[in-house]
């Protein structure tokens, strides 16, 4: 029965990790002649719908309600809806720009960054071989940015918005889907208006393009709950260490889909720096559950 409900959660898991790394970047591709703070909005405004009705079928919405009594969980939840709207206008933009591997390298890096947060504000240790990963993480946006000539803004704006909104989500105890739930609410709030706006104007691509695009603006909000519900699944199973190891399916389909399937163009110094990347990874997963045989060990 234990290996059983390993197995769930790792198909659980895995499900959501690899439709974040495929289905997404080319779903958001098919919306690419529309401007990128609009597909974010209605990715908000749809969300929230989907996830209230989800939640008022299948959970307790009194758990969202609940939020509001106590400030502290109203100002992190409030800086983490900017956070991930940031996040997903990054993601959505990379693709817009054919520079998904960019968006690919920013989730790659994305733990080490966190290894740097929970250091800096947590006390959290940093063992030899995280050091030396996240090390490895510097040496390769600093090869980027020298090769390049450029910033790497677009792979820095995904790895530091997704890092700092974990690290804030951690000091709440809030639920992930109840969380968002507040965090798409919030987005709403903006969206309406500005939306109506657009409308106003003549300038919205909800109803007046085509079908499909007003079908693929409301779809936005399913490609959004889908993953999260099967990656939360996938927790009641397994650790949170392997579902985060699992997690780098995700990135991974998104340098997969890049080159194979939307044609984008790898450049040698890009290469290099993924080369960096993953072996940086490959000694943080190594590092991982070295430290946890050795806790399992002692206990």
């Amino acid at each position: 029965m234990f290996k059983s409900n390993i197995s769930k959660g790792v198909i659980f898991s895995c499900v959501a990790s690899i439709f974040w790394g495929m289905p997404q970047p080319l779903f958001f591709k098919e919306l690419n002649h529309i401007n990128t703070l609009e597909v974010v909005l209605h990715r908000g405004l749809w969300s929230f719908l989907f996830l209230f009705f989800f939640l008022i079928l299948f959970s307790n919405i009194n758990d969202f309600i609940n939020i509001f009594k106590l400030k502290k969980n109203i100002l992190v939840l409030s800086i983490t809806a900017l956070l991930i709207a940031s996040n997903w206008g990054g993601f959505i933009f990379a693709v817009h720009q054919e520079r998904v591997q960019d968006a690919s390298m920013g989730y790659f890096i994305t733990p080490m960054i966190s290894i740097i947060l929970g250091y800096l504000f947590l006390k959290e240790k940093i063992s030899p071989l995280k050091f030396f990963s996240v090390f490895l993480m510097f040496c390769s946006i600093g090869y980027l940015f020298i090769n390049l000539k450029e910033i790497p803004y677009l792979i820095i704006l995904i790895g530091t918005t997704w890092a700092i909104y974990g690290l804030l989500r951690k000091q709440i105890n809030i639920s992930p889907s109840i969380g968002l739930l507040y965090e798409t609410f919030l987005i709403t709030l903006i969206s309406i208006p500005y939306l109506i706006y657009l409308f106003y104007l003549g300038k919205s691509s909800f109803i007046s393009i085509d079908i499909k695009t007003t079908s693929f603006l409301i779809l936005t909000g399913v490609v959004t709950i889908f993953p999260l519900f099967f990656f939360n699944l996938g927790l009641k199973f397994i650790q949170l260490g392997l579902a985060g190891v699992l997690f780098y399916l995700a990135p991974s389909f998104h340098f997969i889909t890049s080159i194979f399937i939307l044609n984008e163009d790898i450049l040698n110094a890009k290469l290099i720096s993924f080369i960096i990347i993953w072996l940086g990874i490959l000694l943080y997963i190594y590092d991982t559950f070295r430290q946890q045989t050795i806790e399992n060990n002692i206990r």
